[in-house]
């Protein structure tokens, strides 16, 4: 298979994906009208693209599983940030117009072995993303997504609770009350579904994924991130993927009517 650019088209919608840079969807238009941040200072700050088999920070890059501590590296100091797949190179399983699937190892940095697939779609009113795990070995897995949208004109978002970050900057388990943008936080149980509304358009965000991290970055781009299980939550609330078991979680950002 050719580890080029692909191009997926439906109607007036277009995404291009990279697989040699995490598997990550670069572009995403409607029209002439581009919706994500398309290059960034590192590989951390553009784009659409999958975390597994953690997302969001790990505190220190320490990993406490089955009484072991396992030391990752830790691209975000002091902490590790967004997985081990979001940079890697990915192989192109299967590809038409309108799709994508791809695969690739968890890596070496990953003390498991496992295979993490995406599958990326599109339609006329929506691009629609699945990530998968299937687990080699026993191990904790989380899944997420990190979608950067450029500089929206306005983002819809209504959550009932938002967990508590500690002076490390690091999630913890307390809920407590949503807080006002601009946020760099993790939020549960939304009332609807995110909207980023963006030249004209109105984009909705929607997943399986039961946590959300919001970032509002200096710059007015602003990612919205539905995730499996909170930043460092391999650690706190951990999900355990047993041998030969697969995880998997979906998002779809869905173009719907301007309200």
């Amino acid at each position: 298979m050719s580890y080029m650019s692909t191009t997926l088209r439906a109607g007036n919608l277009t995404a291009v994906v990279d697989p040699l840079i995490g598997s990550r969807v670069t572009s995403l238009r409607i029209n002439d009208t581009e919706v994500l941040v398309t290059h960034g200072s590192s590989s951390l700050e553009w784009g659409l693209y999958p975390m597994a088999p953690f997302a969001g920070r790990l505190r220190r890059g320490q990993l406490q599983f089955d009484d072991t501590t396992y030391q990752l590296p830790t691209n975000n100091p002091p902490h590790a940030l967004h997985g081990t797949v979001f940079d890697a190179p990915w192989r192109i399983d299967s590809v038409s117009d309108t799709d994508i699937a791809l695969s690739t190892s968890l890596g070496t940095t990953w003390p498991f072995s496992g295979i993490v697939r995406h599958h990326i779609s599109v339609s006329p009113t929506h691009l629609r993303c699945a990530l998968s795990v299937t687990g080699e070995e026993r191990m904790p897995i989380q899944l997420g997504w990190h979608p950067w949208f450029a500089t929206p004109d306005e983002v819809k978002w209504d959550f009932t609770s938002m967990l508590r970050r500690d002076a490390d900057g690091i999630t913890t388990t307390e809920r407590i009350d949503p807080a006002p943008p601009p946020v760099d936080d993790c939020f549960i149980e939304p009332n609807a579904w995110p909207r980023v509304h963006s030249s004209g358009h109105a984009w909705e965000i929607a997943s399986d994924c039961p946590y959300w991290v919001r970032y509002d970055a200096p710059d007015s781009h602003v990612c919205i991130e539905p995730q499996s299980g909170p930043p460092n939550g391999l650690n706190t609330v951990p999900l355990i993927l047993e041998a030969g078991q697969v995880f998997s979680r979906w998002m779809e950002i869905r173009l719907v009517p301007r309200q």
